[in-house]
Formats: structure tokens, sequence, C-alpha cells
């Protein structure tokens, strides 16, 4: 095992993921009473937050101080290059939100890389796999912490299906898996995104669709489910200060918390085979974090959910199976968080790979 850290403001020398949980991924919570100080000054003689939040919401100007405010709080971010079925040493209780687009089955065209779960044949037991993850999610979130999953549907050619066009309901065998483990399952958000047809016909070839204008055609693929599953219990108490820095504008309020989403394009696949813009991993951090939780990705993939993380005063874990793409993410956290007030302290784990 290899570790390394950039831009140090905690050090955590065991390894242990634990560690991470245990202290340096809360520098927030270290800073006590230091918090409160990057409020903006009007803000600190608040005694009502049940009447005042309101209307700061329906200030820009505050707003603006508190997103500058934000911008300042030091961060965490763990790296972990290990298959995400190995993160049962994550401390019980300690991850806020887990927030992640698992491999889709068979549909993408991953690398080929040890413990790569997008390669599994058998839907069954590729769920089944999914399975040990989703526990391991359960087990390390704090009760009423969330696991927030973007996934799409599976889309089966009559080339590759005996003549037949079928969709392989991932989203919905995920949130039935997810019960049974043990999570409770939440209205998800409809993502209406351009779906990547390279990735939907097979090789790009005609008749996937059925035959145009006529009868019986094929209903394009072109939405993303965002789930919610929440772990049972109570709900937090957050400090004020952390209250007050995570209030959330009335305008991106009445455009975020409904069901179905437009205008957020997908990101692009030259990188890597299923990314999701970093503007909806923000929009979702935000929705369901306060500054200075920790935010986990069980398959980070090339860092998306690390760097909205880090700009929105959120800790994060990020876990890769991949070596290129866990390098990738490495350099990319550190290249689009140099732009923050903030000191961003990296740390790399390179496990070895089983």
């Amino acid at each position: 095992m290899q570790q390394r850290e950039h831009h140090t403001l905690y050090s955590d020398q065991t390894g242990k993921v634990s560690a991470l949980a245990n202290h340096s991924t809360h520098p927030v919570q270290e800073w006590g009473g230091e918090l409160w100080e990057l409020l903006p000054e009007e803000l600190r003689s608040i005694e009502n937050p049940q009447t005042a939040i309101p209307a700061i919401a329906k200030d820009a100007r505050l707003m603006s101080l508190i997103e500058n405010a934000v911008r300042s709080i030091p961060t965490v971010h763990r790296l972990l290059l290990r298959d995400a079925r190995s993160l049962g040493d994550l401390r019980p209780n300690s991850i806020h939100l887990v927030l992640t687009s698992p491999p889709y089955w068979t549909l993408k065209e991953y690398r080929h890389s040890e413990g790569q779960l997008g390669h599994i044949q058998n839907y069954e037991e590729f769920l089944a796999e999914l399975d040990r993850v989703w526990s391991h999610c359960l087990n390390a979130l704090v009760p009423g912490g969330r696991l927030i999953c973007v996934v799409g549907d599976v889309c089966l050619s009559r080339r590759k299906n005996n003549g037949r066009h079928t969709v392989v309901p991932l989203h919905a065998s995920i949130q039935e898996h997810c019960r049974r483990l043990g999570f409770d399952n939440l209205s998800p958000i409809i993502w209406s995104k351009i779906a990547n047809a390279a990735y939907e016909v097979d090789n790009g070839g005609a008749g996937f669709l059925g035959k145009p204008y006529e009868p019986n055609a094929v209903i394009k693929n072109d939405i993303e489910f965002i789930l919610m599953q929440r772990k049972p219990g109570g709900y937090r108490n957050p400090s004020l200060a952390k209250r007050l820095l995570s209030v959330i504008s009335v305008g991106d309020y009445q455009r975020w918390f409904q069901q179905v989403w437009t205008g957020l394009t997908g990101a692009s696949t030259s990188e890597h085979p299923a990314p999701y813009p970093v503007e909806l991993a923000q929009r979702l951090i935000r929705m369901f974090s306060f500054v200075g939780d920790t935010v986990l990705d069980p398959f980070m993939g090339t860092g998306t959910t690390s760097v909205a993380a880090a700009r929105c005063g959120r800790n994060s874990i990020g876990c890769e199976v991949d070596p290129h793409y866990f390098k990738m993410a490495e350099h990319r956290i550190r290249d689009e968080t140099t732009g923050l007030f903030s000191a961003v302290n990296i740390q790399v784990q390179e496990d070895a790979q089983s």
C-alpha cells in the first residue's frame, strides 16, 4: 500500500479509512468556533433560524457572501485505489451522503481492470455484487443519511436478445435490492438528458429503433434516474453555523426540489464511458448535506463527486478500482480545486489489488 498527501492540513498517517472518518475528514469540526467566524457579520446575531433562513434564501447579496464563505472552508479528500466491495473498514455512522453512479451492466465499454463490476455478464450476479457495496454504504451512513445513485436502464438490441428489443430495469432492481438491505426508498428524480446513442445502438447499427413513422417503434431512452435511498433514523441536528452556511437560494430551491430535471446535459464520454456533470453532483451535494460533511463515492471514476464536494465545502472519500481512472481523478481534483480560497487536502491511498 502506498499513501501520499497533498496540501496537508490534518495528517492521517495510519492509512486506515476509519481514521479518516474519526478526525481528519472533519477539519470544520476541529475548528469549533472558527466556523462561526466565516459567517457574514450580519448573520452572527440570528436567534430564530426558522424565520431567518427563508429571508436569507431570498437575499441575493447574503447568498453571495455565504457562497464566498463556503469556498474558504478547508476540506479533506481521500482517494482509495481499491474495489468498492472492500469498503468494510469504513467506520459506522461516519458518512453523511453517498453519491455515485454504479457501473452500467454490460452496456458501457469499461476498461479491462481487475474487479470491474461492469464486466459481469450475469445480471443477478451483477446485482448481488452491487449489494455488497450498498451494504457497506448502509453501515457507514449516519442515520437519515442518503445513498443517491445516478443510473439509467439498459437497452438490449434485437441483435443481442434473440430478435427482441428489451429494456433491463436496472434502476428498479437497485431500488428493490436496497429496500431488502434495509434502506428506505424515496421518490427518485428523473433526469431528462440526451442519451449517448453510441452505447444504446449496437455499434450504431440501423434497425435498433424499429421502423420509423410506423406503429410499435421503440421509445428513445433519454432519461436517467437519480435514486434516493435513506438509512433509517431521525433527522440531524446540525449547528446553526452549518445550517446558515448551507442555505439554498430560493431560485435554486424551486428548480432543484422537483421530480423532473431538464437543462443539465450529460458530461463528455471522451475520458470515461459513464460520467455525470459536476453541476449535477454539486446540486445533489448541496441538497442533501451540510458544509463540513463527508461525501462517499464508491465508484469514483474520474473524480467528479470529489471535485463537487470541495467546491461545496464538503469532504469526500472516493474509491476507484481502475488505476487509469484513479490517476485521472487525482490530477483532476488537484487541478480543478486550485481556484478555491481554502486549502484542499488530497490524501491518496493505493491499496494492493485483491
